[in-house]
């Protein structure tokens, strides 16, 4: 039969070894190294403190303010959604490493070559907007899924860590950019807007010393990139042919190794064909509506990832006369971010998609709802902004993990990657919200009201999603010692 030969030659050489698992963790340590530096991207609320400060008093567009620089982290987004899927296209073409070696590359040269287009406010959207969003989808997925080929047996636990890294980012990078840029902690004081006196921005010629460092800081930050990607890509390794067979079969590896499974290949066959979710390619899962659903609520989860990413700092220095403290604030929340990639994981994993997502929606909307009202300290902001974090990392982990699950693995790069499409959509939308309302005088309090909104809505949404039976372990299969599948239908 043919799983006789599954059962004598397959399972035992699917299951790593001692120094084959020892290598997947060395690879695993690369794609976490790598994920770090993509996940440089929140820091923008700390740069762009500095960044619209230069534009505004060292280049030609003295009317910037920071609603306008949001277009930069807009784009940057709208560069990762639009080529996560040609990210996953490339690594089936030309291989993994060769995918992120292509991603890492053009990452750090556009960081690089910001130093530069600082000077003009459109050519700065193109590098470290559009291009430097491009180098973060390229490498993003290719790298996570190399670690879980190595580890196939520890998928989620390769995932959560692997996305964490990139959660991590602002941890280590937040204190590179203000104790380069901002060495004594002066606090930003010019305000030239009446009707926003907290909207605040360094200038000269108080704070000469902090405009002159900002362009060097692109280079200061594109030098650590080089040192943590070539060491990331240096660990890296094409996983064994056996290992990426196993990785794509979709089989829960704890099934697979189960005894009582080995010794009956009748029901091992049968559990294998039932263990097989539909496998769902691009263009089938544009015609699905569970895919709809997942994109629409990434959409609503979008607009409070996009306001705290680009507005918790600005926001804090209305009241937080510190600058370090404040990015103490962004790397403290960059570890809630990283915790909360693993933890909600681990929710949606007991509870299932549907519970955990709208568990983390009407939390997230709660935040939003009471944001306005946190100006009384720096430390209850500092673990409300935390608390928003944790938030954000919650939908990179439930949304790739419920893709996979309900659509198969064998295109899971490419897929995932549509669904992150949503973002591209939900950072415009944002951006648009935003200068409607901001700057036009309404004040946040009013717009927070108005991201809670959306959530809520997407709270809704989230609610008409249909889990569509991932591996796990019945209730009656623990009594009896046997595997089972949940009894959830693949569709409607």
């Amino acid at each position: 039969m043919v799983m006789e030969t599954m059962e004598t030659r397959d399972l035992p050489e699917a299951t790593p070894n001692m120094n084959q698992t020892a290598r997947g963790f060395l690879v695993l340590i690369g794609a976490v190294l790598i994920h770090i530096t993509l996940g440089v991207l929140y820091c923008f609320g700390n740069f762009s403190t500095y960044i619209v400060s230069y534009l505004k008093f060292r280049t030609s567009y003295g009317t910037i303010r920071f609603t306008n620089t949001q277009w930069i982290l807009t784009l940057m987004v709208c560069g990762q959604g639009t080529t996560m899927v040609v990210g996953g296209l490339l690594e089936r073409k030309i291989g993994t490493r060769f995918t992120i070696l292509i991603g890492c590359a053009i990452h750090t040269l556009t960081a690089a070559f910001s130093y530069f287009a600082i000077q003009s406010f459109y050519a700065l959207i193109i590098t470290y907007g559009i291009l430097f969003g491009f180098g973060i989808g390229i490498a993003y997925s290719p790298a996570m899924t190399l670690a879980m080929k190595w580890l196939p047996t520890y998928k989620g636990v390769v995932a959560g860590s692997v996305v964490a890294g990139f959660g991590l980012g602002a941890m280590v990078f937040n204190p590179v950019i203000t104790s380069y840029i901002n060495p004594n902690n002066t606090s930003p004081s010019y305000a030239p807007y009446p009707d926003h006196p907290k909207e605040k921005y360094f200038h000269d010629p108080d704070d000469a010393a902090i405009l002159d460092r900002v362009p060097y800081c692109f280079l200061v930050m594109a030098g650590f990139f080089v040192g943590l990607q070539t060491i990331g890509n240096l660990l890296l390794k094409p996983a064994p042919t056996v290992f990426e067979d196993y990785y794509e079969s979709g089989v829960n590896g704890a099934a697979c190794a189960s005894p009582s499974l080995q010794q009956d290949s009748t029901a091992s066959e049968n559990l294998l064909q039932e263990a097989l979710p539909a496998e769902y390619s691009p263009l089938q899962l544009l015609k699905h509506r569970d895919f709809w659903i997942l994109w629409f609520t990434f959409l609503c989860n979008n607009q409070g990832i996009c306001y705290v990413s680009t507005y918790w700092k600005s926001f804090g220095q209305g009241f937080i006369s510190d600058d370090m403290f404040l990015a103490a604030i962004g790397s403290a929340a960059s570890i809630g971010n990283a915790l909360s990639r693993i933890i909600w994981g681990g929710i949606g994993d007991k509870l299932g998609f549907k519970t955990a997502m709208c568990t983390l929606q009407a939390i997230f909307a709660m935040l939003y709802i009471v944001m306005y009202y946190t100006q009384a300290g720096k430390w209850g902001y500092a673990i409300f902004v935390f608390c928003l974090f944790f938030c954000v990392g919650g939908s990179f982990s439930l949304l790739p993990a419920a893709t996979i699950r309900s659509f198969g693995t064998l295109h899971a790069t490419a897929n995932y990657g549509l669904v992150f499409t949503a973002a591209v959509v939900g950072s415009l939308l944002n951006l648009l919200i935003l200068n409607l309302t901001i700057n036009h005088g309404m004040s946040q309090q009013h717009v927070q009201w108005i991201v809670a909104s959306f959530l809520v809505v997407g709270l809704i949404n989230s609610a008409f999603f249909k889990f569509r039976g991932c591996p796990c372990v019945n209730r009656r299969g623990e009594r009896s010692g046997e595997y089972g599948y949940s009894s959830v239908p693949y569709s409607d």
